[in-house]
């Protein structure tokens, strides 16, 4: 197996982002992490990231459910509100589009000239001619129709890598393990499942690389050493002789309370950012644990 272990939401704050590069060393598992070019502190983590020790993966967080849009409000009208701000969720940027084809064009434009500025953005802090890694917010690039997109900006920016969640299912019952199978994240898991279908098809004749498998969705804001070991373990025993290429998504970037502010359009997700379960996710990417764990699924096969 090869993992690539890796954390989310880079440049949403100072905070978040410290935290997340504090998850950097040679001797720990994180090998790479997702920015938000419209993040409120986007080029301060760009630029700290950069003189990381090591080599790790940028890749462009595309963003489309928070904060201000990176083009103006005149350029994405029908993805902002008043303000500049997104003020669409993964379900009412779905329907949006998909539900009345009035403005599916205008969506589609939109949303495929914001991916382009912030692909653009992160572009500047990477080595020339270097393949962009593609994923998104709350999985919103596996939305069937910006997935399209982001195929022909394929022919404009070249990606190198996107994310699939193509997660596979497994029990982990031990605690509060339980209680993953009776809420959100079960559904979550079982749409993106079926969407990644529809993106794996979409890939062919791209000769853009995706992973084989992705783990952190059934367990997101609830990841353990043992969920991880458990969905690794089901992974290698229906897979016994492939060399899979498997995603572990994390989020270790903790926002501080000073940082809660940010996010007063969006209380809700002032809980979302300074979970506890973030600083525990921060915990394990730094444990001994996790590292022979890595070791232990990576092991070259006999």
């Amino acid at each position: 197996m090869k993992l690539l272990i890796h954390a989310d939401d880079l440049g949403n704050s100072r905070s978040i982002s410290d935290n997340i590069l504090d998850c950097f060393g040679s001797h720990l598992p994180l090998n790479g992490a997702s920015i938000m070019a419209n993040g409120h502190a986007f080029d301060y983590a760009a630029e700290e990231f950069n003189k990381l020790n090591g080599n790790y993966r940028l890749a462009v967080h595309i963003n489309l459910m928070e904060g201000p849009a990176c083009l103006s409000i005149d350029e994405v009208p029908l993805l902002v509100d008043k303000q500049g701000y997104f003020r669409h969720s993964f379900q009412s940027l779905f329907a949006a589009y998909y539900v009345s084809s009035k403005n599916r064009k205008a969506i589609a434009a939109q949303v495929k000239a914001e991916m382009r500025a912030q692909m653009q953005a992160v572009a500047k802090y990477l080595p020339p001619n270097c393949e962009l890694h593609v994923d998104s917010h709350q999985h919103f690039h596996m939305i069937p129709f910006i997935f399209k997109l982001l195929m022909e900006l394929h022919q404009e920016i070249p990606i190198g890598y996107i994310r699939i969640a193509r997660e596979p299912f497994f029990f982990h019952i031990k605690g509060k393990g339980i209680l993953n199978y009776f809420g959100l994240n079960l559904i979550k898991h079982l749409l993106l499942n079926f969407l990644a279908k529809k993106c794996i098809k979409l890939l062919k004749g791209t000769h853009i690389k995706s992973p084989d498998f992705f783990v952190g969705v059934l367990f997101t804001g609830n990841i353990t050493i043992e969920s991880v070991t458990k969905a690794l373990t089901v992974l290698n025993t229906k897979h016994p002789n492939q060399e899979l290429v498997i995603e572990i998504l994390m989020h270790p970037g903790g926002a501080s309370k000073e940082d809660a502010s940010l996010w007063k359009k969006y209380p809700h997700l002032v809980e979302y950012y300074c979970s506890e379960f973030r600083e525990k996710e921060k915990a394990l990417l730094k444990s001994p644990a996790l590292a022979r764990v890595v070791k232990h699924f990576e092991k070259p096969r006999s």
